[in-house]
């Protein structure tokens, strides 16, 4: 398997397409207007405490107060935040959490407190940023955790041998025994001069930032986490990936000083792109990029994905479309389903959509096919970095799931309700536009003491009403005794009407 990543960088913008066998698996953008906050480290003050709630709202600078939760409180818990993508089970740790007896929030915290914390969640609507006070500082390797002093390994590193491996190199360090680490699934294979060089690393940046919260008063910004570009080098720029090109010479050096610190041997992967046809052009980036997009994601046996995303959930249903299989219904629905149970997760995290997620399969008679639609499911959702929980599959082909959301989803950042059907995704037909234009110019007629009224309407519009079959201008005039003159307007909106009065 061929993985590529290419960085476009402009003034504006940088998007960042990852590539495996020449197809988009994963898609980021960061703009200047919008930059990710996640990571981030701050001194706070408490500006209230809710006991109700068991939650504190923090001023941290910004323009809402960031919120904590009592377990992200309280030492020793709420730690699965900050292990999402290294496949801890989440749910059982929420579990086992609101079984300890857990202390008031308000004995833990009072208004004017001073507290480090760290953004794990965006300020998404009308919502704050989410924090936490167990502070994680990640490398590529390793999960720095200052104020938990234990060590663990991702689960995700299954090999026992491997694991044995690790833990003695990690026992070999001799690391500070008040801090604590998680080694991460990109650590499988490394060396220990690559462990040694990327815990020095993390332990002086801990010590800086140790430094800086003394120096500096609440509320404020004490770390940034890095931006887009550095953070996809530092957590995707892996061994298995063939080539990273980026067509800015600024960003260019910046992975290149990064790459000399912790993983030189990846240098020669590096490329920067100078040709005049565009980084995304050349590759024919720009079209995938394009699909992303659509609500409608066609499968290549003639079937079909809807994806309709609401405030509240995503909701994905599957269609057999063109492809009338060769057996019969069963298998048809069964074929379908598998293509679409391979496809789902990588749209997931092409859209980066989160929260509760509503999968729509055809109906199979088949427990066995429900079983291997699910585990393809389940099979392909292993290689998202996104925490999820899926249920099985119903009698009746729906599969309920969530995903991590951490930020809004690509189409939620790049596309605004639209002014004009006001998000429902629809506008009115020609006809029942019509029919409330004449309702309209039937209110208007009875109250004016015009002679004459103007109707500027859609091309579209006009040719309807003013059709012979249809007659509805001419019935107004002689009802009402008035002149109704059409002026075409091919640039209002097809559901726009202005009546216009004059003596």
């Amino acid at each position: 398997m061929q993985k590529e990543i290419f960085i476009n960088v402009t003034q504006q913008e940088k998007r960042i397409a990852i590539f495996e066998n020449k197809r988009i698996e994963e898609f980021y953008t960061e703009r200047l207007d919008d930059v990710n906050l996640v990571g981030n480290i701050y001194k706070g003050r408490v500006d209230s405490v809710l006991p109700g709630m068991g939650a504190a709202f923090v001023d941290i600078g910004l323009e809402k107060n960031g919120f904590l939760y009592v377990t992200d409180v309280v030492a020793g818990m709420g730690s699965y935040e900050k292990l999402l993508e290294e496949g801890v089970d989440v749910e059982e740790a929420k579990r086992s959490e609101r079984q300890k007896k857990l202390p008031p929030i308000n004995e833990l915290l009072k208004k004017g407190d001073e507290i480090l914390a760290q953004i794990v969640k965006e300020p998404i609507s009308t919502k704050g940023a989410r924090l936490t006070t167990h502070i994680s500082i990640p490398g590529r390797f390793l999960v720095l955790m200052p104020f938990d002093n234990h060590i663990g390994l991702s689960k995700r590193i299954e090999s026992r041998e491997e694991r044995d491996r690790i833990r003695k190199i990690i026992e070999s360090l001799k690391l500070p025994k008040d801090l604590g680490f998680i080694v991460r699934t990109a650590a499988q294979g490394v060396s220990e001069k690559d462990f040694q060089r990327e815990s020095r690393y993390l332990i002086n940046l801990w010590n800086n930032i140790k430094a800086k919260t003394k120096k500096t008063k609440a509320p404020a910004l004490i770390h940034s986490e890095y931006d887009l570009v550095l953070r996809v080098v530092r957590d995707i720029f892996t061994d298995d990936v063939s080539a990273l090109e980026v067509d800015s010479r600024n960003d260019f050096k910046r992975i290149s000083r990064f790459l000399n610190i912790l993983a030189p041997h990846l240098k020669p992967r590096l490329k920067l792109y100078e040709d005049k046809v565009p980084l995304f052009e050349k590759f024919d980036i720009e079209k995938q990029i394009e699909k992303i997009y659509d609500r409608v994601v066609q499968l290549k046996s003639g079937g079909y994905l809807i994806f309709e995303q609401t405030e509240s959930l995503v909701a994905i249903d599957v269609n057999s479309g063109k492809f009338v299989g060769k057996k019969n219904l069963e298998d048809t629905a069964f074929k379908t389903n598998i293509e679409a149970a391979d496809e789902v997760p990588r749209q997931l995290k092409l859209r980066d959509l989160g929260g509760i997620i509503i999968i729509d399969f055809i109906d199979m008679d088949y427990a066995d096919h429900r079983k291997q639609v699910f585990r393809t499911l389940e099979r392909r959702l292993e290689d998202d970095k996104a925490k999820t929980n899926i249920l099985n599959i119903s009698s009746i082909g729906l599969v309920e799931m969530t995903r991590q959301r951490v930020r809004e989803s690509i189409e939620s950042k790049s596309y605004q309700k639209c002014p004009y059907c006001n998000g429902r995704g629809m506008v009115k037909s020609i006809s029942t536009i019509s029919i409330d234009l004449v309702r309209k110019l039937e209110r208007v007629l009875q109250d004016t003491k015009s002679r004459e009224v103007f109707v500027s309407m859609h091309p579209e519009v006009a040719y309807y009403i003013s059709s012979p079959e249809k007659n509805m201008i001419k019935s107004l005039e002689m009802r009402f005794r008035k002149n109704i003159r059409i002026i075409e307007d091919p640039n209002i909106h097809v559901e726009e009407i202005k009546i216009e009065q004059k003596t």
